[in-house]
């Protein structure tokens, strides 16, 4: 009977431990909401977003961003990303070029130390980069709150 009641004891401390790291990670996790300007037209994910300018609102890194156009015509969510580390420099979306066609492939976000990668680069991708393919950065700057 005891080593019962010890076992439900130590069960129910585990269970309690676990629920507070879980919500510790979450209140800690940062939202982020920016602004940039498309100066061309890109793909992101099956959405082909027009030049113009735009927001991103991320509650997470976990969860899929929201990004809308500055008139509310064009809304979309994104597919969920994998996270890396970011890379040094300003926040920004890293954009594929290959012919007339410009994809984002990431979102680097140093202030929070992640870069939020949406298409990552294939084997045969790096290597065109490694010979002179060609990335562009479109500065993200942080929305005020």
């Amino acid at each position: 009977m005891k080593t019962e009641t010890m076992r439900h004891r130590v069960r129910l401390l585990a269970i309690v431990t676990l629920a507070t790291c879980a919500f510790t990670a979450a209140a800690n996790a940062q939202s982020f909401t920016g602004k940039f300007t498309l100066p061309y037209e890109v793909h992101w994910g099956a959405v082909v977003l027009p030049a113009g300018d735009y927001s991103i609102t991320m509650e997470s890194s976990s969860v899929p961003a929201l990004v809308s156009s500055a008139n509310g015509e064009i809304k979309m969510f994104t597919r969920l990303p994998i996270t890396a580390n970011s890379e040094k420099g300003a926040a920004g979306l890293l954009i594929s070029v290959r012919g007339d066609e410009r994809t984002v492939r990431s979102v680097n976000l140093p202030q929070y130390g992640a870069s939020l990668i949406y298409k990552p680069f294939s084997k045969a991708e790096r290597e065109l980069l490694a010979k002179g393919g060609q990335l562009q950065t479109v500065p993200v700057f942080a929305a005020k709150k």
